[in-house]
C-alpha cells in the first residue's frame, strides 16, 4: 500500500479498488464518514474527533481531526474511545476546523455507519459554528440489512466478527471508517456492482438531486441546510413561483424532486433563496412575510389544498342589530385575526350556540338560533333559566366575548403566547396567535391552510412553551 502524508490528511493507493472504481458511477465524490463525541445526546454533546475516508476521481484520501469538546468527557467514554480530556485541551474546537471541513465534505455523498448519528452531530456542529450543511446520505448499517437480511445484527462490531476484519483502534474514528471501508468493499464484490449500487441509491437519506436538474440550480439547492425554514424560488424575472415551509429544507426538497412531486416549477427556477428560522410557527411567520414582500399566493401543502376552514363575522343586519355570520377563512394576510376557527359551517353554529348560552348572549338576536328551532319556538337560552335580558345588551359587550369562540382542536385557548428557541444556540423568538392566525410585526395577520396543523402539533408537543393570554 502506498501513503502520501499532507498535514491533515493522507493519500491512499491500491486499498479498496472496487471501492474506487463504482464511486466514480455516484456522479459526486464519496466520504466514509465517522466521529467520535461526549455522547450520544444529539443537542447536548459534543465532536471529540472526525475522521474521513474521500473518495474522489479515483484518488482516497484520509482526514482526521482531534476536536476539543468544550466540555468534560465522561470517563465511560473515554475508556471506549481511548480519547481523554488531555487528548483533546490543545487541540482546536470545532468552529476552528469548521471551514476546512466543510470544504472537504463539500459536494459529496457521506457514508456512515448509523449515518442519522454522524450526519445529525455534523449538522449541529456546523450551525453553532453559523454554516448551513446537508449532503446526501448512506447508512450502511440500512445496506447491510439489505445485503445480508440472514443475519440479525448489523453493528459494526458485528460485522468485523463476522468478516474477521483486524482493527487495531476500535471506536478510534479513522479506525472504525477503515473497517467501514474494508466492509463495503467485501459486500460489493460478493453482490455485484449493479445490485450493489442499485441499494445504495434507493436507501440514500437525504437523497441526490436529480441529474435532469440545470446545474444552475443544482448548485444552489446543494447549498441548503437542512434545517427548518423557508424556501423562496424565483424565476429568471426576479418573480416568486413558490414559497414553502420546511423542517428539513434539504432533506425534504430532495426527496420531493426525487419522487417528482417537486411542490415548484424548476424548469422555470432561476434562484433559490432560504430564509432560517427557529421554530415551525417562526417559519410561517416568516412565510408570510415574504408574501406579503412579493405579493405572492400562499402556496399551501398538497394534503391540505382542497381543505377549508370556516369563521365567524359579526356584521350589522338590516334591523339594525348585530347578527353572527359564518364565512369561509381565506389564505393571506387580514387587517383582524379570524374570530373562531371551525372545519365547516356546521361547527362553528353549534360552537356559536354553546357559546351564546355559556356566555348569556341572545342567539336570537344574534341570529345564531341553533338549527332546528321554528321561530315560535322559546329561546333556548330562556328556557334554560340563564337569560339576564342579553336581548338589549350593546354591541360592544356582545363584542367582548367574541375572544372565547374556540379554536378547532385546542378549544378555549383562543389568544396565546408561544416562545420558539432554537435547542442549540439558545436563540428565542415569542409569537402572538389569536383564532388560528399569527400577527405580524406590523400589526395585520396571517393565515393559511397548513398553519392549524402546525398550531395543532405545537400544542401537542411544546405545551411548556404556550401561555394563554385573556
Amino acid at each position: 500500500m502506498l501513503f502520501e502524508f499532507k498535514e491533515n490528511k493522507m493519500i491512499v493507493a491500491s486499498r479498496w479498488p472496487l471501492l474506487e472504481k463504482v464511486f466514480l458511477r455516484f456522479g459526486m465524490p464519496v466520504a466514509v464518514v465517522d466521529l467520535e463525541s461526549t455522547g450520544g445526546n444529539l443537542y447536548e454533546d459534543r465532536v471529540t474527533e472526525v475522521a474521513l475516508v474521500k473518495f474522489e476521481q479515483g484518488r482516497v484520501v484520509r482526514h482526521e481531526w482531534l476536536v476539543n469538546p468544550q466540555k468534560p468527557i465522561p470517563q465511560f467514554v473515554a475508556g471506549l474511545t481511548g480519547i481523554s480530556d488531555g487528548m483533546v485541551a490543545d487541540a482546536p474546537v470545532f468552529a476552528e476546523i469548521a471551514g476546512e471541513l466543510f470544504s472537504v465534505l463539500k459536494g459529496c455523498v457521506l457514508i456512515a455507519h448509523n449515518s442519522r448519528f454522524d450526519y445529525t452531530f455534523l449538522k449541529h456542529e456546523f450551525h453553532r459554528a453559523g454554516i448551513g450543511f446537508s449532503l446526501p446520505a448512506l447508512c450502511s448499517v440500512q445496506l447491510s440489512r439489505c445485503l445480508y437480511p440472514q443475519f440479525y445484527k448489523h453493528s459494526l462490531d458485528s460485522i468485523i466478527e463476522r468478516l474477521g476484519i483486524v482493527v487495531e483502534d476500535r471506536h478510534r474514528a479513522m479506525a472504525d471508517v477503515s473497517a467501514l471501508c474494508d466492509y463495503l468493499e467485501y459486500s460489493l464484490s460478493e453482490h455485484g456492482v449493479e445490485a450493489w449500487i442499485r441499494q445504495c441509491f434507493r436507501l440514500m437519506n437525504p437523497k441526490p438531486l436529480p441529474v435532469a436538474l440545470p446545474e444552475r440550480l443544482r448548485e444552489q439547492l446543494y447549498g441548503l441546510p437542512d434545517g427548518m425554514g423557508v424556501l423562496a424560488c424565483f424565476d429568471g424575472g426576479g418573480k416568486v413561483n413558490y414559497i414553502g415551509t420546511f423542517e428539513r429544507v434539504y432533506s425534504e426538497v430532495s426527496a420531493l424532486l426525487d419522487s417528482g412531486k417537486a411542490p415548484f416549477d424548476w424548469c422555470n427556477t432561476e434562484e433559490v433563496r432560504f430564509f432560517p428560522a427557529l421554530g415551525s410557527l417562526h417559519a410561517y411567520k416568516i412565510k408570510a412575510e415574504l408574501v406579503g414582500r412579493y405579493h405572492s399566493g400562499c402556496y399551501v401543502s398538497a394534503k391540505n389544498l382542497l381543505k377549508t376552514f370556516t369563521t365567524v363575522r359579526f356584521e350589522k343586519g338590516s334591523d339594525g342589530m348585530l347578527n353572527a355570520k359564518t364565512a369561509a377563512l381565506k389564505n393571506g394576510v387580514t387587517d383582524n385575526p379570524p374570530t373562531g376557527l371551525f372545519a365547516n359551517k356546521k361547527a362553528a353554529r353549534r360552537a356559536l350556540s354553546l357559546w351564546a348560552e355559556t356566555y348569556g348572549l341572545c342567539p336570537a338576536a344574534a341570529g345564531i338560533l341553533p338549527d332546528g328551532y321554528a321561530e315560535d319556538e322559546p329561546c333556548p337560552v330562556y328556557v334554560s333559566g340563564r337569560c339576564d335580558k342579553a336581548c338589549g345588551r350593546s354591541d360592544e359587550q356582545v363584542l367582548a366575548f367574541t375572544h372565547k369562540l374556540p379554536v378547532l382542536d385546542w378549544g378555549k385557548m383562543h389568544e396565546v403566547e408561544i416562545t420558539e428557541t432554537d435547542p442549540l444556540t439558545g436563540e428565542k423568538v415569542v409569537l402572538h396567535g389569536m383564532g388560528g392566525a399569527l400577527e405580524m410585526d406590523d400589526g395585520f395577520w396571517y393565515f393559511d391552510k397548513d398553519l392549524p396543523d402546525a398550531f395543532k402539533a405545537k400544542f401537542k408537543t411544546d405545551r411548556k412553551n404556550i401561555k394563554e393570554i385573556g
